[in-house]
């Protein structure tokens, strides 16, 4: 009975700790507060204030309220952090405790946080760098290709521009080669580890020594990127697995880049499929909002666009690549010329409607190793393209002293190499460095002309010759949005093409920096408009050089997201006796085969439904002497002492099983897309029993077989109600269940019957 009360007292506890989650508290003032800015801000940061117009007085930079912090921390399980710009507290708590809070004199609201960071990054290819013209090439295409050689002969590599990078940890920067340079000079200004509450950064996870190296790192002698002369502040916000907590040190992160004098912001994180869905992606988010304030403070922020490229699942932006005031970045494939989508990278636009990404580059880039004895390594991921721009974002700021950051933001945009056109892959194209540097371009004379064909297509055709043209094209409605878009290479730029009309009434055509629009009057509607477009000759002997997967319409679906979920799962386990429960000496099967529906009230949270039938074989010996008999069953009357036997061998229990569970994801991936998620429920079903074990005394005729009965159940083929509680841990198509049944408890056995075990252990596989 002990063991019955403490299992009971366990399971309450995980019950509490599984209800626990993280919340911002909103408070209503800043009352008594005071600050000085002069002795808050870097000096820095005070320069960048005075050259944006930014209001340094702003109740924004303000502390929070101490005896309000204070006062919230009391009733909280833990207080993760404070931020000031949102005047809130970031905590975690049970829903009681956050209804507590949330009646405090000072609160405005509580709401639960349902994010989680991601690192942007696809894979990585170890491989030895040294001496090979594979490396030495796509080692230099990878500035090359941003025309980073110009900002070289100028003498430009980010000097004066201070730049924080946002992660999940930085090993070995304090010893690698590649940063020897920063080290020497001082340039790593302050670093901080949020989830730690401590300075030490060099540990933990190896992405930020990456893309630190994208921005400023040197191989053998060789730049890895753009802003080796640039100064440095390095966070750690991001912990795996750590559910929800990353938002809060995210938040703070960006406060305290403020604070130290940041210009540019390099995150290459975000948050996107694993914790929001489609429609949230419109610049709403928490981690949005902080990446607009901050550009309304004078940073630049920019972000990678994700990896969702290539998931029909989701294919969008994450956040806050999604803030309209963030530089969002996109990944094409090592192409010095062409222009190729890498397959990962995610598109664009944001929910409601507007231009993302902003830019690309190289989805995959030369990086230091964090790992093993170091060196250097390929890596893949819009992770690499983002810190690759923003080294770039660092010499243009050098080389255009006197801007904003939103001015800069336009220059960057301005700078693509496919401006004025932009879509949903490619954004405004690669920035080039002859933009800032070089000599001013005259504006292209005109390449191709149209001619209408029929109602919803137009005749393309090309008057200027040159080789392998890349034409660009997109389809846009009145509301600006491009409703299909794509890339078609052409062998002569004499072919004449046609582009069909998919909705919308107007068509813009870019080729060689030159670009051009036609309009339609009346274009008719396509109701599909997910189906593919592309470019096609229209005159024999017109040959194409290839037709790009570029060639795509956006989905607008993305209100329609799937929230419903469903599995069907084996369990096969065994019961395991508690106290004065029956124990068994051989191995008892369990199996139970059963179908779950579950309802996601975010991508964290689900509730939900399962049916399942299930079988349970109580397995003893044969004929076994009295002294075993009063092993197993040591509550039966003593006066079986004198060689009595078992006679049958085994109990047969079936049960059809309704639960109600809850379901928490804490890490997401999987074959399934399930991640870790653990689940927690209460179940009713109707069991009953197919053979009862029995006993023979030496004298008894095999007629005159005794039953010996069992506190549940309690005859041959009776049915009785039984309940409890249930609970799996899973990572995605495996894991572990427990089930402990409670009905009975803190009752006796009748004399004369035997209690089966109420737990039952085993493993679970979704079929």
């Amino acid at each position: 009975m002990k063991r019955t009360i403490f299992l009971i007292s366990f399971l309450l506890t995980v019950i509490g700790a599984s209800a626990q989650t993280t919340w911002w508290v909103f408070l209503a003032d800043k009352a008594g507060t005071t600050f000085d800015p002069y002795s808050y801000f870097d000096a820095k940061a005070i320069e960048r204030y005075a050259e944006c117009g930014a209001n340094l007085y702003d109740v924004s930079n303000y502390p929070l309220n101490d005896s309000y912090v204070n006062g919230v921390a009391a009733l909280a399980t833990e207080e993760v952090g404070c931020s000031r710009w949102m005047n809130a507290v970031g905590i975690v708590a049970t829903p009681e405790q956050a209804a507590a809070i949330e009646q405090l004199p000072y609160v405005l609201r509580v709401q639960p946080i349902e994010s989680n960071m991601q690192l942007a990054s696809e894979n990585t290819s170890f491989l030895n760098p040294q001496s090979t013209t594979l490396v030495d090439t796509t080692l230099a295409d990878q500035l090359l290709r941003m025309q980073g050689q110009l900002f070289r002969e100028k003498g430009i590599d980010g000097t004066g521009i201070r730049i924080a990078v946002f992660d999940g940890g930085f090993p070995k920067v304090n010893t690698h080669e590649a940063f020897r340079h920063l080290r020497e000079s001082g340039r790593i200004l302050k670093t901080w580890n949020f989830p730690n509450r401590k300075e030490d950064v060099y540990g933990w996870n190896g992405h930020g020594t990456m893309t630190l190296s994208c921005i400023a790192g040197r191989m053998d002698g060789k730049d890895l990127g753009l802003a080796t002369g640039a100064e440095f502040l390095l966070a750690r916000t991001e912990v795996e697995p750590e559910p929800f907590k990353e938002e809060i040190w995210w938040q703070q992160a960006v406060e305290w880049a403020d604070k130290n004098g940041a210009n540019i912001i390099s995150s290459s994180l975000g948050y996107g499929k694993d914790r929001y869905y489609t429609k949230d992606m419109d610049g709403k988010s928490y981690v949005a909002k902080a990446a607009n304030m901050a550009a309304r403070k004078g940073m630049l922020v920019v972000n990678s666009a994700g990896n969702e490229g290539d998931d029909k699942h989701w294919q969008y932006i994450i956040t806050p690549s999604d803030a309209d005031s963030v530089l969002c970045i996109g990944g094409i494939t090592h192409s010095l010329t062409d222009y190729e989508h890498i397959d990962f990278a995610s598109y664009g636009p944001s929910a409601d409607g507007r231009q993302k990404p902003n830019l690309c580059a190289f989805g995959h880039a030369w990086a230091a190793n964090p790992h093993g004895k170091g060196g250097y390594q390929m890596v893949y991921g819009t992770s690499f393209s983002c810190p690759l721009v923003a080294g770039f974002a660092a010499c243009a700021w050098q080389a255009s002293k006197g801007k904003t950051n939103m001015e800069m933001f336009d220059l960057l945009q301005r700078s693509g190499d496919l401006y004025p056109y932009c879509d949903y892959a490619f954004g405004y194209g690669v920035p080039q460095a002859s933009f800032f540097v070089g000599d001013k371009k005259e504006a292209p004379a005109a390449k191709f002309r149209f001619e209408t064909q029929t109602p919803t297509s137009v005749s393309v055709i090309f008057t200027q010759p040159d080789s392998n043209v890349h034409v660009f094209y997109k389809d846009v409605d009145a509301n600006g949005r491009i409703l299909t878009y794509g890339k078609r290479t052409l062998a002569n730029v004499d072919t004449t093409v046609s582009i069909d009309f998919h909705g919308g009434n107007h068509l813009v055509v870019f080729t060689g920096g030159y670009m051009a629009d036609y309009r339609f009057e009346n274009a008719s509607e396509v109701a599909d408009k997910e189906s593919w477009t592309s470019l096609h000759s229209t005159e024999p002997g017109r040959s194409v050089v290839s037709y790009d997967d570029l060639a795509r319409a956006p989905r607008f679906d993305i209100a329609k997201e799937k929230r419903f979920d469903w599995d069907v799962y084996f369990l096969f386990g065994h019961p395991i006796a508690l106290g004065d429960e029956l124990t068994s000496p051989f191995f008892s099967p369990a199996w139970r085969v059963g179908v779950r529906g579950m309802y996601k009230f975010s991508k964290a949270y689900s509730v939900g439904l399962a049916l399942e039938y299930g079988e349970v074989y109580h397995n003893y010996r044969h004929k076994s002497p009295a002294n075993a008999l009063e092993q197993l069953m040591p509550t039966i009357n003593t006066a079986l002492n004198a060689a009595s036997y078992l006679y049958k061998r085994h109990l047969l229990e079936y049960s059809y099983t309704l639960e109600i569970f809850q379901r928490v994801r804490f890490v997401p991936g999987g074959t399934f897309h399930k991640g870790l998620h653990w689940d927690l429920g209460v179940y009713g079903a109707f069991a009953g029993a197919t053979y009862v074990l029995g006993y023979a005394l030496p004298n008894d005729s095999e007629a005159a077989l005794r039953d010996l009965t069992f506190y549940r159940p309690t005859a041959v083929n009776s049915g009785l109600f039984i309940y409890g509680v249930t609970t799996r841990v899973t990572y995605d198509w495996i894991g572990i269940y427990g089930r402990y049944r409670l009905d009975g408890i803190g009752q006796a056995v009748p004399a004369g019957q035997v209690a089966l075990p109420r737990l039952e252990v085993g493993l679970q596989i979704l079929l």
